[in-house]
């Protein structure tokens, strides 16, 4: 089977026994490495191919949109890391007011056995299914040993004594603390998006920016300040300064992040590059003049090389 998507409501159908995985997977973060490296593990030795099963966008986003935080990943990012970790096909759903209302009896009938054709499935220690989340993973082992397939399920991974969760990460983002939101997800928190014109503020001040607008962004994004990170571009990564906020030195009112690429020279508009979090340096602040501000930059920039 070659590694590909597939949307359910596509007609998705198979005649192929696989060992599925299900879950939302946000962040795809050291919990959910864990249970998928798990299911490569079953897949190989019995032959079988396997399958990610989840949703596109976040099922708190339709039931409780008022208290939606954000993504860590978008579905887009979620997609590519699962795949790079060797995943051979991801089904998704769109989760909508349909989906919202079926039972968790017609979710392992119809879904995990006629369509996905799961002969063994992986689910995390605290999953629920189901319309009023009614089955959760002991009631789904014990309704899958009755139609002659397995459930195994996946104990909490612990760091420093508390469990992985997708929550604790967006919560730490939230607080620009990267050190912590970086180990529990086994990589640097990123930021995606294509280089937009702004006002080359920058420029005049030796310090070129690379700027992604956040507006419309549904990511969980760090407080506004400045930080050390790594900025990945179509011909290579580069440490960088990166500002996120509204430039009150200037009277901005545009939500943006500028990334300066420290040895980088040249144009990267429209082009898409990744921020990359490592460290958060500083608050933003309002400068009384643009030497002053200069001044804090080469600290800042400072500062980021010994870090990065």
């Amino acid at each position: 089977m070659t590694m590909k998507i597939n949307n359910l409501l596509g007609n998705y159908s198979t005649k192929e026994p696989c060992v599925l995985g299900i879950g939302f997977f946000d962040g795809v973060h050291v919990g959910h490495q864990m249970l998928i490296s798990e299911i490569l593990k079953y897949g190989k030795a019995h032959s079988l191919p396997s399958v990610i099963f989840t949703f596109d966008h976040s099922p708190r986003k339709f039931l409780a949109p008022d208290i939606f935080r954000g993504y860590i990943t978008t579905p887009e990012e979620k997609f590519s890391y699962i795949l790079s970790l060797g995943i051979s096909n991801i089904v998704f759903r769109p989760f909508d007011q349909e989906f919202s209302k079926l039972g968790h009896l017609e979710f392992i009938e119809d879904i995990i056995i006629n369509k996905l054709q799961a002969q063994t499935v992986f689910v995390g220690f605290n999953f629920h299914f189901g319309s009023e989340k009614n089955g959760d993973a002991n009631f789904l082992k014990s309704e899958l040993k009755r139609h002659g397939r397995e459930c195994k399920i996946v104990d909490k991974v612990l760091i420093d004594d508390e469990i992985v969760s997708s929550s604790i990460i967006r919560s730490a983002i939230e607080a620009g603390d990267f050190d912590r939101a970086n180990l529990f997800l086994g990589r640097e928190a990123s930021f995606s998006g294509e280089v937009v014109h702004g006002d080359s503020r920058g420029h005049l001040l030796g310090f070129p920016t690379a700027n992604l607008a956040l507006k419309r962004t549904e990511k969980i994004l760090p407080p506004n300040g400045v930080y050390a990170c790594y900025t990945d571009t179509n011909i290579g990564t580069y440490p960088s300064i990166v500002n996120i906020g509204y430039r009150p030195t200037f009277d901005r009112d545009t939500h943006l992040l500028e990334a300066h690429l420290i040895g980088f020279s040249g144009d990267l508009y429209h082009q898409t590059i990744r921020i990359r979090f490592v460290k958060r340096l500083r608050d933003e602040k309002r400068f009384d003049t643009a030497e002053s501000l200069i001044e804090q930059i080469n600290t800042d920039k400072a500062f980021a090389r010994c870090i990065l």
